[in-house]
């Protein structure tokens, strides 16, 4: 019987030793940001919007789901960054890849604010079409590979003009705004 209970009592501390509670997050977590060259940006929230015309406006923010709830009722929001898509679809599918030119707009705003409920200022990181053809997107798709009522699971790459690869992902609730919330 003494023996069982040694037997059970070191196998208690070696399980006890070799978990510890860092083991989870060794390394870096690439999940939830958006990555231009060497910059990375956490994403916090993203919002899911089909409207009329059968498109659907999809965006990523590091701002939190309070945030942009208070920014909507008023709340003025400072250091925003802002990535907004307006893909050519009644609205997102799962395992659907809308390529470039299925995606009628698309940008990546750091640093902007949210005044009034409209966001403002900031400086563009890339988008479709602009003042810096440097900055513009020239190649790239966006992949939903899962979407259901509860979560989302996206990432997307794009190639800049200029060369700069751009890399997102994001995965977790979202937001789903329909023109009735409007």
């Amino acid at each position: 019987m003494k023996n069982i209970q040694r037997l059970a009592l070191a196998i208690l501390v070696i399980l006890s030793v070799s978990c510890s509670s860092d083991d989870d997050n060794s390394g870096s977590n690439n999940e939830n940001n958006i990555t231009v060259g060497e910059s990375v940006y956490e994403m916090k929230t993203v919002t899911v919007e089909p409207s009329i015309g059968n498109t659907v406006y999809l965006s990523l923010t590091n701002s939190t789901e309070a945030e942009i709830v208070a920014a909507s009722d008023g709340t003025t929001l400072s250091n925003v960054d802002l990535f907004t898509a307006r893909i050519n679809a009644p609205n997102l599918t799962p395992n659907g890849t809308y390529n470039l030119s299925e995606i009628s707009s698309l940008e990546f705003v750091v640093n902007g604010n949210f005044i009034n409920a409209e966001f403002e200022n900031g400086f563009s990181q890339f988008y479709k079409s602009g003042s810096n053809a440097d900055l513009e997107v020239t190649s790239g798709s966006i992949t939903v590979t899962d979407y259901d009522v509860d979560a989302i699971s996206l990432s997307f790459s794009f190639t800049r003009a200029d060369g700069e690869e751009i890399t997102g992902t994001y995965e977790g609730a979202y937001l789903y705004l329909s023109s009735d919330d409007e």
